[in-house]
């Protein structure tokens, strides 16, 4: 208490004073400098000495923040975190104090970001999406250009989106994409072109009057040369009308006039002229028979009896087209300008109107009855869509002629309900999923580096797959990977039949990387004990030293066989196994029962045994108790020193010859002692003490151990918590593992056992848990897939079915391997070829004319010659030849043929022809010309009029198919564009690029294309016919 009150009584006035004039002068050099920072940081004024202005200072500074920082974490994806720099900075840009700017509205320096690792890049892209239409910038100046020159300028934006690419959808942030590539461009400068009007030529000449005299009518034509663009003006009519005259008409317009009437509906031939027809047909087929048994030759017999053959099924099969040519009329008249009837001959016309033709007489198609309804489709129970369909059909007795009605529906399809909860319940299906398989780094650190895909010894992030197949999931299916049977685990069907979503086959994981051991410091030697104190034997022991292990190794070799040994041992003489050990030091009791100097400590103590635990009293008795510790208490005026501090650690762990062990502990001086009659303080060598330590020789030992060795089955341990596979055996039980133990002296290596504690060697056997072995377990085989039901189109190839299983266990722990085939194939049996079918037409028959009793009044009608209409029989056949059902053509073969054709019985004044050829091959030129031709036949070969080859031409000519097309010119000149802009040849228009006022440049003109016959095409045809026109500038 003395001391206390010696050193807080105050200074003596002559050395405070002298003391405050020496810090003074200290500060005056320092006043400027004080009194700048109290003008440029207003926060470090006072409360109550705040400046006139202070309530504007938010308005002068303001929170600056820079960019985001790299993510960091310890796992990829989202949980990292990103920080930036905040400050505060003046309006001008100086930075200042954060004080001078408002806390309340300080940004945050840090946010939740989203860790990308380099293996994102597979999982993340860019999605483009595509350029808007070029829209105009919106000018600062309200004043548009009055002509456009170079088109306007405009701008485009497109959007731009960080995808998944597995699923589709966008990411977290588009951070993660530009860690990998910058984000593309948003907008881009785009021109609009300058509207472009559509140019069309001049016009032609005007045509001639369509009158020879009176008034009349001509045009003129003008074409397009160029289309209207860019939102430019439409075309203009390009035909012109204009009346003309003519000289006038001599005669007098005639004061009758002609009527046609509609045709009459058509009309079967008569009765009687059908039974001639019929009669003559059979004449013709019985001079045919008896032309027939005239011959001799029996291979034109046989000729003969396939042609009648084949003429009764063209006949049968045409039964589809009951084909009856009948004859219609009109009438004709001739009336004066009142209307009445005239006789024909005053209507003057060169020649006068058909009053008569032949027709087909128009047939209804007609069907069959509906067939009787098939079975429904549906036919088990289902709750979820109970109804089926059920479908009847009918068949087409007659194709429609002449009719413009098509056929009615050909199948009519009605809902139906199966037998309700009768009907066996119908399949229904789930997916399944195979076990995940271990966690891999490899596959994502091989899409980045190939060099690095093949190591196992990796840890962090990684992908896990599995398999996913479909199966049938009725409820009276067990659960297969409960039971661990093939027979009922359910096989895997057509992955079609599961409608749902499919669960995922691949998702990411993380492999722990593996922690090293960690251990404490060792602690002290402690005292020399007995080996085992309950069998104390000669006067041998050790001290030991311990430490413990603070973090356990995980992944890896693991366990603790990879941690260091945690107890050494010396051997020492006069072991003993309990000991009296030091808690606390009494109070300081001077000696005499004076109140200060020289006097002793007790101390307190407790008894131990050899791991440090407190025990009972009386079993130190034969220990060594501690002795009173020789103290100082201060008297009042004497040197005031500290306690002694604790002693160091030991500077070694042994000693020996070139070594020993030291401690050393030290104090200070608190106070100096007074000026009469104190204990003065001690010499700084005083204030220090050494003491030696460890002074045990250095034949340091421990116990070393090894790795546990692998876990065998142990026989004589009865066997738990198995499990029976397929064969019965049991597949988990006890087992146990061995290690080795050796003695090691420090430094110098294995020594013999006796040399270590032997109560304190590790065991090197120990009980263990073999894990269950896992057999390989598979699906059974699916179904084999189908054949194709359909023909082969072509060359195909072999065709094969398949059939697979899936592994839903594979195999661990010494369970049976998978050396079954998953997947086997067989070739399909050879499937038949598809038939291609087509229409064969038969010979036009006999045409028909309209009787004479129809056509004998009309004036120039001859009997037995004229217009007619003639039929055909069509026949369906296969590629080969053979005979094919009419609806296998109806679907395959396109459409019908004509059924009937006009036709021309020649009369006696007409002249006859063949039919025309077919036209010659073209040569490939362009220009070229292709012909056909026809030759006069029997008498008309004599008739002058037959050979005027203007009027019955006996050859034609066509021009081939040419693509040849020819660019010209059209337009102006564009300006003179330089080579670094980029500049589009339409229609002389140009874009700008970089911006060069002067240079070699070039003037560019449109080109338009036209084909051989002068028509205008696509420009893009001529694209490959040279270039655009241009001259240099």
């Amino acid at each position: 208490m003395g001391l206390r009150t010696r050193r807080s009584a105050p200074r003596s006035p002559g050395a405070a004073g002298r003391g405050g004039g020496r810090g003074v002068r200290q500060l005056l050099p320092l006043f400027p400098l004080l009194l700048l920072l109290l003008l440029w940081c207003p926060g470090a004024r006072g409360a109550g000495a705040a400046a006139p202005g202070e309530a504007d200072a938010p308005t002068l500074y303001l929170w600056k923040t820079g960019p985001w920082g790299r993510c960091m974490g310890d796992e990829c994806g989202p949980g990292g975190i990103q920080t930036r720099a905040v400050w505060c900075a003046h309006v001008e840009g100086w930075t200042t104090l954060h004080t001078n700017c408002k806390q309340a509205e300080r940004p945050g320096n840090q946010q939740r970001c989203f860790k990308v690792c380099d293996w994102h890049k597979e999982l993340y892209d860019w999605r483009l999406g595509p350029w808007d239409q070029c829209r105009p910038v919106v000018s600062r100046s309200l004043e548009k250009a009055l002509e456009c020159v170079k088109g306007e300028e405009g701008i485009q934006v497109r959007e731009v989106t960080c995808m998944q690419t597995e699923k589709g959808v966008p990411a977290e942030e588009d951070l993660i994409c530009e860690y990998f590539e910058p984000k593309p461009l948003l907008e881009q400068a785009c021109l609009i072109p300058c509207q472009q009007p559509c140019v069309v030529s001049e016009f032609s000449a005007w045509s001639q009057c369509s009158k020879t005299c009176g008034s009349g009518l001509q045009h003129r034509t003008r074409h397009v040369v160029a289309p209207p663009q860019f939102g430019g003006s439409g075309c203009p009519n390009l035909t012109e009308f204009q009346v003309c005259q003519s000289s006038p008409c001599q005669a007098a317009q005639s004061p009758h006039s002609l009527h046609v009437g509609p045709w009459s509906a058509c009309t079967a031939l008569p009765s009687r002229q059908a039974r001639q027809a019929r009669r003559r047909g059979r004449n013709r087929e019985q001079r045919e028979r008896d032309r027939g048994k005239a011959l001799k030759d029996p291979e034109a017999r046989e000729l003969i009896k396939k042609k009648r053959n084949r003429n009764r099924q063209n006949r049968q099969e045409n039964r589809y087209w009951d084909i009856q040519i009948g004859y219609q009329t009109r009438e004709v008249t001739c009336t004066n300008k009142t209307g009445q009837a005239a006789e024909l001959r005053l209507c003057q016309q060169e020649k006068l109107p058909m009053t008569f033709q032949s027709c087909v007489i128009t047939k209804e198609c007609q069907v069959s009855e509906w067939s009787e309804w098939s079975l429904c489709s549906k036919t088990c129970h289902d709750m979820v869509s109970p109804k089926g369909t059920r479908v009847r059909t009918r068949v087409i007795r007659q194709f429609p002629i002449g009719s413009e009605e098509e056929c009615p529906e050909l199948e009519e399809t009605e809902p139906c309900v199966s037998q309700g909860e009768a009907a066996a319940p119908c399949a229904t299906y789930g997916w399944r999923a195979t076990e995940w398989t271990e966690c891999r780094v490899d596959p994502l650190l091989s899409q980045q580096d190939k060099r690095r895909g093949n190591q196992t010894a990796l840890c962090g992030g990684g992908v896990q797959t599995r398999e996913v197949y479909c199966v049938q999931t009725n409820e009276n299916l067990l659960s297969h990977l409960k039971t661990h049977k093939d027979k009922e685990a359910p096989k895997p069907v057509d992955l079609k039949l599961c409608t749902g979503p499919a669960p995922n086959t691949t998702q990411l994981c993380h492999i722990p990387c593996p922690i090293e051991c960690e251990v404490s410091p060792w602690s002290a030697w402690g005292p020399c004990t007995y080996e085992n104190c309950n069998d104390q034997q000669g006067k041998k022991g050790f001290k030991l030293r311990k430490r413990r292990i603070t973090n356990e190794p995980t992944g890896g070799s693991g366990g603790t066989g990879s941690c260091p040994h945690v107890l050494e041992a010396i051997p020492c003489e006069e072991p003993s196994c309990y000991e009296w050990k030091a808690v606390r030091l009494g109070d300081c009791e001077p000696d005499n029962g004076k109140e200060c100097g020289p006097g002793t400590q007790v101390q307190e103590v407790v008894c131990i045994n050899s791991d440090g635990e407190e025990v009972d009293r009386q079993l130190c008795r034969d220990a060594i108790f501690p002795i009173p510790v020789a103290c100082y208490a201060p008297c009042p005026r004497d040197c005031v020193l500290t306690m002694w501090s604790s002693w160091s650690s030991c500077s070694h762990t042994c000693s020996g010859k070139t070594t020993e062990g030291k401690q050393i502990r030290s104090r200070s001086i608190l106070a100096y002692a007074g000026e009469e009659g104190g204990t003065h303080c001690p010499n700084t060598s005083a204030l220090q003490e050494v003491r030696s330590c460890n002074e045990h020789p250095c034949t340091v030992y421990h116990w070393q151990t090894g790795p546990w060795g692998q876990c065998i089955e142990d026989t004589s341990v009865s066997s738990f918590n198995t499990t029976a596979a397929w064969n019965r055996e049991a597949s988990c039980s006890v087992g146990m593992q061995t290690r080795k133990v050796i003695c090691v002296r420090v430094n110098v290596g294995q020594v013999g056992p006796k040399k270590c504690p032997e109560s304190l060697r590790p065991e090197t056997v120990r009980p263990c848990l073999l894990p269950c072995r896992k057999d390989c377990i598979v699906t059974p085989y699916s179904d084999w897939t189908t054949c194709p039901s359909s023909c082969a189109e072509g060359n195909s190839g072999v065709k094969k079915q398949s059939r697979h299983r899936v592994i839903i266990q594979l195999p661990a722990n010494g369970g049976r391997d998978c050396t079954d085939p998953l997947y086997e194939e067989k070739a399909c049996e050879a499937p038949q070829v598809c038939q291609s079918y087509r229409w064969k037409t038969h010979k036009w028959r006999r045409c028909q004319l309209v009787p004479w009793s129809v056509q004998q009044d009309s004036p120039g009608a001859q009997e037995g010659c004229g217009p007619g209409r003639q039929a055909r029989a069509i026949t369906c056949r296969k590629q080969d030849g053979g005979q094919a059902g009419i609806h296998e053509c109806l679907q395959h073969a396109g459409p019908v043929p004509a059924l009937t054709q006009a036709c021309q019985v020649p009369c006696q004044d007409d002249c006859q022809f063949t039919s025309w050829s077919k036209f010659s091959s073209c040569n490939g030129d362009c220009g070229a010309v292709r012909t056909r031709k026809r030759a006069i036949v029997g008498k008309s070969k004599k008739k002058e009029n037959c050979k005027n080859s203007q009027v019955y031409p006996l050859m034609e000519t066509q021009y081939c198919p040419c693509d040849k097309y020819t660019a010209q010119p059209v337009g102006n000149w564009s300006d003179c564009i330089l080579p670094e802009g980029k500049a589009e040849v339409l229609l002389g228009m140009k874009v700008q690029g970089d911006v060069k006022e002067c240079g070699q440049g070039y003037r560019y003109q449109a080109m338009a294309c036209y084909d051989q016959n002068g028509r205008l095409v696509e420009t893009s045809r001529c694209n490959s016919h040279g270039n655009p026109a241009s001259l240099p500038c």
